[in-house]
């Protein structure tokens, strides 16, 4: 029963992580057709996508809490290592985030770009972080 019950959780988990894969790629073809007068509104979308990637950092490392007893010391590490490159590679998206913010006219088109390969990377991070770990025993 509870193999079930963990199974369904496994489900519900995994739709969790493809809707929040799918709302990244969707911010992404959204964001990247904004021009230079509509940067209000590009930096405030990507304001609130960094806000939910945020949210769903701080869930995944609590889903990662709730599953370490069940992990081998490898998985284990390969999570720590996993989480610690997403974060990185948030940090790098919130640099990027700042730059897209004093962006000019002159270089709204490049802040964007570099943007969007920021959360390019972040994206790739996240998808690395939750993918299924096949050593859960």
């Amino acid at each position: 029963d509870s193999v079930a019950s963990r199974g369904l959780g496994d489900v519900y988990k995994r739709q969790d992580q493809e809707n929040v894969s799918a709302q990244m790629r969707d911010t992404w073809e959204a964001f990247k057709n904004f021009s230079v007068e509509q940067k209000n509104e590009a930096v405030e979308m990507a304001r609130r996508a960094l806000a939910n990637l945020d949210e769903e950092i701080d869930e995944a490392q609590k889903e990662i809490d709730r599953g370490w007893q069940n992990l081998s010391q490898e998985a284990r590490l390969e999570k720590q290592e996993t989480l610690s490159e997403l974060k990185d590679e948030r940090e790098e998206l919130q640099a990027e985030y700042q730059e897209l913010q004093a962006a000019s006219d002159d270089n709204w088109e490049e802040a964007k770009r570099r943007f969007g390969s920021a959360w390019q990377s972040t994206k790739q991070a996240w998808r690395d972080l939750t993918a299924p770990s096949p050593d859960t025993e």
